[in-house]
């Protein structure tokens, strides 16, 4: 029987909280149940690596997430797209994720006047984007992802560059290490590191207008640990440095750090 997926049900996994990841991280064909896999989470995270943003406490939220075969996913961390691709080393392709909305993104009420402090408000934002994964074994990945369409005026662009590598080292247990280096253009980061006039004349800041530039090298590790064929338990960290007009922002997070945990239901 098919299996029709309600399009609440899509968007609820598609635009949760915006908290989808820099790559499209998919299931190797070669490794699914079947034609259609579903996996079901719940995720708990602490996170301060928002850009822009001086504080950020935890958070819990699903996570869903179908892939079919025939290339077609849709999840609350990876977006909703296409791979292309039909060899089991190779994924490519097409996908769109959801930059959720922010009351001011550089989050810097404390330091405005009331008349300002919603100016820069955002609403959420569709992004568009394309995403190449090379798989050299089964242990050893290079990850790659480019985004298009975030920031306050919409054409902010964001590229990431990195890998993975996992080992096995009991019967149920994988350890995952992961690296990025970042890249964003002038508009990406005027949005979230910038002082444009408006702000400038409602604080005590001077305005600052960052060039498109790297911004961050991100390192992360994670544990899982297979219950059996359908349960796991995933938990682990990533750390951020940023760097260039990032760094030298008003941003109050220099070096973020993000921890993880979620429980997870495979079928």
């Amino acid at each position: 029987m098919k299996k029709i997926l309600p399009m609440t049900m899509l968007l609820a996994a598609f635009g949760a909280h915006g908290q989808e990841l820099d790559y499209a991280q998919l299931i190797p064909n070669v490794a699914a149940f079947k034609a259609t896999n579903y996996s079901l989470a719940y995720n708990n995270l602490f996170d301060s690596t928002i850009p822009g943003v001086f504080e950020k406490g935890p958070s819990t939220f699903p996570v869903y997430s179908p892939k079919w075969q025939n290339g077609t996913f849709v999840s609350t961390l990876s977006g909703l797209g296409y791979n292309f691709s039909r060899d089991p080393r190779i994924q490519f392709g097409l996908r769109m994720t959801i930059e959720g909305a922010r009351d001011e993104y550089l989050k810097r009420d404390d330091y405005l006047t009331p008349r300002i402090r919603n100016a820069n408000d955002a609403s959420t934002l569709l992004e568009s984007g394309a995403y190449l994964n090379y798989y050299i074994n089964p242990n050893y990945a290079l990850l790659s992802s480019i985004k298009y369409g975030t920031g306050l005026d919409r054409n902010g662009v964001f590229v990431s560059v990195g890998g993975q590598a996992t080992t096995k080292f009991a019967t149920n247990h994988r350890f995952t290490a992961r690296f990025s280096a970042n890249w964003a253009n002038g508009s990406y980061l005027q949005s979230y590191f910038g002082v444009n006039s408006l702000q400038a004349g409602a604080s005590n800041f001077g305005p600052f207008a960052p060039s498109s530039s790297l911004t961050d090298i991100k390192i992360g590790a994670s544990w899982q640990w297979n219950i059996d064929t359908n349960w796991s338990l995933t938990t682990g960290a990533s750390y951020k440095h940023l760097f260039g007009d990032a760094n030298n922002s008003l941003n109050f997070q220099k070096s973020p750090m993000t921890i993880y945990s979620s429980a997870s239901f495979r079928f």
